[in-house]
């Protein structure tokens, strides 16, 4: 399972925990899941009527394995991309000036009476949203924060076979946990 993702370096993340989920599926499921995982995502790039007449025909359980393939692919992917761009964020942030910093620099140089109006106008209200979609089990997102913590860690090449196998363990473990309490 690939996306197109524009920096090589996360492309090379999501693609490696790409294939260790794709392990995962053949040692916990067996390989005709990935077969079928690898099958759908090419017909659904290739030929989407295809693509709908096979997933027509599957049978219930096959079905929510599959679903559930493809939306621990996307966990992990998104995960990747936090990831990346908290190192992106970070690198910002050490060579340019902070917003903070620059609000500061900036009101300096504001009249003060003006400045004074400003805040006083100022309207604050905190906003809480959740959207049901983005709803996990805690299990869950501490296993996806335990992969989050194994790819921020730096690893040199002598160590990236075991690096990759606690990821792949960790893998395992979010595919083993039921994503819903029953």
């Amino acid at each position: 399972m690939h996306l197109r993702v524009p920096n090589a370096a996360l492309r090379a993340d999501i693609r490696r925990l790409g294939d260790l989920l794709g392990e995962t599926l053949v040692r916990q499921e067996g390989p005709e899941l990935l077969e079928l995982v690898e099958k759908v995502r090419r017909l659904t790039r290739e030929d989407g009527e295809a693509a709908a007449e096979l997933l027509r025909g599957i049978e219930l359980e096959t079905a929510a394995k599959l679903v559930r393939a493809f939306s621990t692919y996307f966990h992990l992917a998104n995960v990747t991309e936090q990831v990346h761009r908290g190192h992106e964020l970070r690198a910002r942030r050490a060579r340019e000036e902070s917003a903070l910093a620059r609000v500061v620099r900036q009101s300096a140089e504001i009249a003060p009476e003006l400045l004074v109006r400003a805040v006083a106008n100022l309207n604050v209200r905190p906003v809480f949203t959740a959207h049901p979609t983005e709803a996990a089990r805690r299990s869950v997102l501490n296993k996806l924060r335990r992969i989050a913590t194994l790819l921020e860690t730096p690893v040199i090449e002598a160590d990236r076979r075991r690096h990759d196998t606690r990821l792949a363990e960790n893998i395992d473990l979010v595919w083993q946990t039921d994503e819903l309490r029953v």
